[in-house]
Parts: structure tokens; sequence; C-alpha cells
């Protein structure tokens, strides 16, 4: 999966784009597919701080090569009403998308994937 994320960043950082674009970019390219994977699979902890790493190096720099960051990761991830750059940070989305997979395998039904669910949890 980071092999994924980083053959995207090349892509991209051949581009001329602003903060705003790389921004976008980061949200809507870059971590999508790791959301695609992250509703059934949870990341380790250092894969997730390795795709921090890449995603801050792209919003400052826009490339991969090592960036000085302008601020700190926690201020990156808050909402722009909040003072933030809005970047959806990826240890508490996977936790967020475990989450809603739970919920979904607790809910009424009996495919197969749930059955399974419910006996491992007994």
């Amino acid at each position: 999966m980071f092999s994924v994320l980083k053959g995207k960043l090349i892509n991209w950082s051949t581009c001329c784009l602003s903060l705003a674009g790389r921004i976008l970019v980061v949200n809507q390219v870059l971590l999508a597919s790791m959301w695609y994977l992250a509703a059934a699979w949870n990341p380790n902890p250092r894969m997730c701080s390795q795709v921090c790493r890449v995603v801050r190096n792209f919003i400052w720099c826009g490339k991969a090569t090592n960036a000085r960051a302008k601020v700190k990761w926690e201020t990156l991830v808050l909402p722009t009403s909040q003072g933030g750059l809005g970047i959806i940070d990826p240890k508490t989305q996977s936790e967020a998308l475990l989450a809603k997979l739970l919920i979904r395998g607790l809910a009424p039904g009996g495919e197969p994937w749930k059955e399974l669910m419910r006996h491992k949890a007994n």
C-alpha cells in the first residue's frame, strides 16, 4: 500500500500545485487508496507514521523529498474552521473505518462475513 501511495505521489509531484491544490490531492487522491484498504484492515502504527511523513513532505515541498514542516502535524489535521489545513489524519481515519466495519458486522443479517465476525467475538 505504501508503494502505491509513493507512486501516486511521484506522478503528482511533477505538477506545480499551490498549497490548496496539494491539500486537495492529499485528501482526495493520495489517501483515498489508503481509506479503501483501511475499511477492512488496520494499518500498523509504523505505516501510519510513514504515510504522515510522506504527506507532510508533499504538502510543504510538493515532492517526496524531506521538507521542513512549517506547522505541527496536530495543526495540519485540524479543520480549517479551527485554524488547520483540513488534512485527514490516517491513524484517526483508519480507526473510524474499522469501527464502522464492526458496527456493520453487528447489524442484523446472515452474511457469511458477519457470521464469522460474530463467531470470533464469542
